[in-house]
């Protein structure tokens, strides 16, 4: 009969699974990934990830979240050394960010279709609780940026969401000019939604 974890080896285990999951997303993207490559990278047995995760794509989404939240952490915290976040500097900090974005591994995952791939495969539920999260999120950043009171905080969401978007389309919009059409659009919502003292 197998021994459980302890608490440590679980913890052990839950970052090992991350980090492997990460370099398998970097290297072979979601679908040319197995969970016979995962645990054998991670050094497990396939019956114990199974332990951890129901699906190799829901430990692939876990990963995504995390990349999310860290994201977003930075970003607060760059508003937070900030008196006052105006139009030129909320520009600035979110360019700043999708523009880390862009380079990231997420960017890979959405132009190869894996993202969307990614999200058919997991349950309803997790996509529903992430939409939560997405709005958790936004409410913890707009706490520290001071928005007119008419704006609905979840239409600013949708915009920078769609404002992402944009980026999978750098080739359509033209790459010589996207920068430019990035800070454009951030700095259009910034005058649509800021707070002017």
């Amino acid at each position: 009969m197998a021994t459980a974890f302890t608490d440590t080896e679980k913890e052990f285990i839950e970052k090992k699974l991350k980090e492997v999951a990460y370099d398998c997303l970097l290297k072979y993207g979601v679908r040319k990934t197995t969970v016979d490559q995962i645990v054998q990278m991670t050094g497990i047995a396939k019956g114990s990830f199974y332990k951890f995760y129901d699906s190799k794509e829901i430990l692939f989404f876990t990963v995504l979240e995390d990349y999310q939240k860290s994201i977003i952490d930075e970003l607060i915290n760059k508003i937070k050394r900030e008196e006052d976040i105006g139009v030129d500097k909320f520009t600035e900090l979110f360019y700043e960010i999708y523009q880390k974005v862009r380079q990231s591994f997420l960017m890979n995952l959405i132009k190869n279709n894996e993202f969307e791939y990614l999200r058919r495969k997991l349950p309803k539920d997790l996509i529903i609780r992430h939409h939560s999260l997405d709005d958790m999120l936004a409410e913890k950043i707009f706490s520290h940026i001071k928005i007119k009171d008419e704006i609905n905080i979840d239409i600013v969401t949708a915009s920078l969401r769609a404002i992402f978007i944009s980026m999978v389309y750098i080739d359509e919009v033209g790459e010589k000019d996207f920068d430019e059409v990035l800070k454009l659009l951030l700095k259009g919502l910034a005058i649509q939604i800021l707070e002017e003292d």
